[in-house]
């Protein structure tokens, strides 16, 4: 995800707004930007103001950019969301979000959504966005690793376990390899697999 968030980065300028920020600033590093506005609607350390994504406190025409990572699967509405995004963008600004298709329950008991790219692409173009790009995340083998690593995670708790030092190298490794696999396998079947989706969207 992080080398789709850094391909799109330079898209992402002018006053940004990053909805569902979290506990720490995973990408702003990628982004060129005259500020950076942190937004969760839990008022974490790292939050600049707390706000929900279905209604975001600012006025309309507000931010050149927004991006968004992993978020819109655990909100009720996530059209209204984007019409949000939609609302307190300038003319001429956009959007960077990436979701999932394919990924284990999490967030209990708020986790809604799981979206094909068609899906997303709805979305956008029903708020009013056109839509620059929608970039698929891995393929099958892909997927298929990071659902046996996060069930691993979950099934033995590696976060927390003594082991977690050694067993981190041999599930990083098995990552890639699978990751490989997907860029040796060209095929119409693996790319009917995916872990989710990037979406560049403007208004």
């Amino acid at each position: 995800m992080e080398k789709q968030i850094k391909k799109y980065s330079f898209h992402i300028k002018g006053k940004v707004l990053d909805v569902g920020a979290g506990s720490f600033s995973r990408y702003i590093d990628h982004f060129d930007c005259e500020e950076y506005i942190k937004m969760d609607i839990h008022g974490e350390k790292n939050i600049d103001i707390v706000g929900n994504a279905e209604n975001i406190p600012f006025r309309s025409e507000t931010f050149d950019s927004i991006v968004c990572t992993q978020v819109i699967s655990d909100l009720e509405n996530p059209g209204k969301a984007i019409k949000e995004f939609y609302r307190v963008l300038k003319p001429g600004g956009k959007v960077l979000l990436t979701e999932s298709l394919f990924n284990e329950m999490h967030d209990e008991p708020y986790d809604f959504w799981r979206f094909t790219k068609f899906g997303l692409e709805k979305f956008f173009q029903e708020a009013g966005f056109r839509v620059i790009a929608i970039d698929r995340r891995g393929g099958f083998f892909a997927m298929m690793g990071q659902n046996t690593i996060r069930y691993l995670i979950e099934r033995f708790n590696l976060y927390s376990h003594r082991w977690t030092k050694i067993i981190k190298p041999i599930i990083s490794l098995y990552g890639r390899k699978m990751i490989f696999l997907d860029k040796l396998d060209k095929s119409k079947a693996n790319k009917k697999f995916s872990i989710g989706w990037c979406i560049l969207g403007e208004k």
